[in-house]
């Protein structure tokens, strides 16, 4: 069973995985990992932003019955693309998403256990239409670790074709 307390901890987790990204060289962190694709500088930089708008805007909206617009992905995913190619290194793309998510988790863990199974309206919808569970933190953050994986085995399916 999965508790508050693991999820966050999971969640933070994936800071262990964005700290080995230090050794890559940085030709390769700034390569697209496929045609059409972003780099791993981007898709770094794409969840950083993610995980500081949840922090911000997101979370603290996050109460029973509340009712929440959440932006257009597309103009934040643009941002976050633009600064990681904006001249910015890969040391302090890492460091702050490290930085970013344990800001968030930080915040989680301030929270008590019934705040995370508090049901609210999310984008006009009660149900969360990928997990097919209600819209709570507890499942707003699950669906994030997916995400997380998604990258990650994105990046690591790059890495391994060019024996990293």
């Amino acid at each position: 069973m999965c508790t508050t307390n693991n999820l966050i901890n999971d969640f933070e987790g994936f800071n262990s995985y964005v700290s080995s990204l230090k050794k890559i060289d940085e030709t390769l962190f700034f390569e697209p990992i496929a045609d059409g694709k972003w780099s791993i500088a981007e898709i770094i930089s794409h969840i950083s932003f993610w995980d500081r708008y949840i922090h911000e805007e997101t979370l603290p909206q996050m109460k029973s019955n509340a009712v929440i617009e959440s932006i257009d992905f597309e103009p934040l995913n643009g941002q976050a693309e633009k600064y990681a190619l904006s001249g910015v290194s890969q040391l302090h793309l890492l460091q702050q998403k490290l930085e970013e998510r344990s800001l968030l988790a930080t915040d989680l863990r301030k929270k008590d256990e019934n705040e995370f199974f508090e049901k609210f309206i999310l984008n006009g919808e009660e149900i969360d239409k990928y997990s097919g569970y209600p819209h709570t933190i507890f499942n707003y953050i699950a669906g994030f670790q997916w995400h997380d994986n998604h990258h990650r085995q994105q990046i690591d399916v790059f890495l391994k074709d060019k024996e990293v």
